[in-house]
């Protein structure tokens, strides 16, 4: 008997291929994760989320009367509730079964403190503003049946560099080059300002481009990159006191504001941003 047992065993073992297996869980793409949450009442719980935190009502049934599942949104979070009965009486694990784990919700709320001031004297309030070890700032409410939310929210990024926005190249001979660059590189002109001197060319679907300045009218032109900022003039106040040698102040162009500097070695950067 125990010979057969093993048997069976090794069998088993054969049938299963752990590669096969891994490759298959692999192949799992997880699309959402949605919280159902047994409630003692749909409707004031609906209320509550509503009412005070800003969600809207997706779905609610029956369409009328006391709710027995409902289902709401804010944003990209979506939350379900059910009636406590008709929870247990779908599934009859829960029913009578002591408690075994405790979870609260870790909620990201852009414009957090607009809602910290609406509920900061109320009941639902449990834990006050604060900065956490980890650096977040966040606060702590109760909702209708106690389930705890942990409320912040993801700071911006405080850099101002984007992204390249032109590369500019002095020229002797402005047609020469233009034709150079047109009809030798075969790159697009994507606009000219004839009477000031200057020509771009898209180098593919990039937005840089690459823009020819000549001497004649910029005759201390130089090979320049500029990068795209959010606001040039805060920046230029930023750095005016860590040693940049800045070639000008800002200075108004017809889509912004932008200003050049040189690097330790001489080469000269700009930059320049997109504010009327």
């Amino acid at each position: 008997m125990k010979a057969k047992v093993v048997l069976i065993i090794v069998l088993l073992l054969g049938m299963y291929n752990p590669i096969s297996a891994q490759q298959n869980i692999d192949k799992m793409n997880y699309q959402s994760l949605i919280p159902n949450m047994g409630v003692k009442s749909v409707n004031e719980t609906v209320k509550f989320y509503t009412e005070m935190l800003g969600f809207k009502l997706l779905v609610g049934l029956p369409e009328s009367g006391e709710y027995i599942f409902a289902i709401i949104n804010a944003g990209n979070v979506n939350l379900m509730f059910q009636q406590m009965d008709n929870l247990q009486e779908e599934y009859p694990d829960l029913k009578n079964r002591n408690e075994k784990a405790v979870f609260t919700f870790y909620v990201k709320l852009q414009n957090k403190n607009t809602l910290y001031e609406k509920i900061r004297n109320s009941d639902f309030l449990v834990k006050e503003m604060h900065t956490t070890s980890y650096g977040a700032e966040e606060f702590a409410i109760s909702d209708n049946n106690g389930f705890i939310l942990t409320i912040t929210e993801d700071v911006e990024s405080k850099t101002q560099i984007k992204n390249y926005d032109n590369f500019f190249l002095p020229v002797d001979d402005y047609e020469k080059c233009k034709q150079f660059y047109s009809e030798t590189l075969g790159l697009k002109m994507k606009f000219e300002f004839a009477a000031q001197g200057m020509a771009a060319f898209c180098v593919g679907d990039e937005e840089p481009a690459i823009i020819l300045k000549d001497k004649k009218k910029f005759p201390n032109a130089k090979p320049t990159i500029w990068i795209e900022v959010s606001d040039v003039r805060e920046l230029y106040n930023e750095m005016n006191g860590k040693g940049v040698t800045f070639v000008t102040e800002p200075f108004k162009i017809r889509t912004g504001w932008a200003i050049e500097f040189t690097d330790p070695s001489g080469n000269t950067l700009g930059f320049t941003d997109y504010l009327q």
